[in-house]
């Protein structure tokens, strides 16, 4: 039989304890909505692809048929087993859900030059154009979307009411005075209309 010193359980049991306080923090901060929800999904994966919500409540159904047919992403209420048709697409799309299970962004890459980002809400199907917020609070962003290659992608969930997103993307011929030819910028944006710059470069870097 093995003994351990008095000092050494101690230890032990602070570890523990810690262990367990940091998961507890953890927890609490997930059902606040307050920590980054990093679950995004890149489509297409296959002919059919579900994507239920955190809490279970709802379900995307991305169908993607044959070349040549539109691409259909259906939401589902598990309880209800009703179902609507969010939209049609064309390319391929990212999905990520909100902590709350409240929203979902998706971004569109409906064009090899162009990409757009939206926030809908599952219940009611009302729809969130980030590009609309983003440049209700930064005036040269307009430009930047209106390059030769925009793309504005919706990364991440800072919390169920708050996302990361990054522009890039570059001109084709000069760009307009003072602005960048090629471009990344960074934005925390809140849906309650505000959105604020991290970051910007003169480089093209997506992620």
């Amino acid at each position: 039989m093995i003994t351990v010193p008095s000092h050494m359980r101690h230890l032990c049991r602070r570890a523990v304890l810690a262990t367990l306080l940091i998961m507890l923090g953890a927890s609490m901060a997930w059902s606040q909505g307050k920590a980054p929800y990093r679950n995004v999904v890149v489509l297409p994966r296959g002919r059919i692809t579900r994507i239920p919500s955190p809490d279970r409540q709802w379900v995307l159904i991305f169908e993607c048929p044959d070349a040549g047919d539109p691409r259909k992403l259906w939401i589902e209420n598990r309880q209800s087993h009703s179902r609507r048709l969010v939209n049609e697409y064309q390319r391929s799309l990212a999905i990520g859900w909100a902590p709350n299970s409240k929203r979902f962004f998706v971004e569109d890459a409906f064009a090899s030059n162009e990409s757009q980002s939206y926030v809908i809400e599952p219940a009611t199907l009302k729809t969130i154009d980030l590009s609309s917020i983003i440049t209700d609070n930064d005036r040269e962003a307009g430009q930047y979307l209106k390059a030769g290659h925009s793309y504005l992608a919706a990364k991440r969930w800072l919390s169920s009411h708050e996302l990361r997103v990054t522009l890039f993307g570059h001109f084709d011929g000069n760009a307009p005075p003072g602005v960048l030819s090629s471009f990344t910028i960074r934005y925390d944006v809140d849906l309650s209309g505000k959105a604020r710059k991290i970051s910007k470069s003169s480089t093209e870097e997506p992620y």
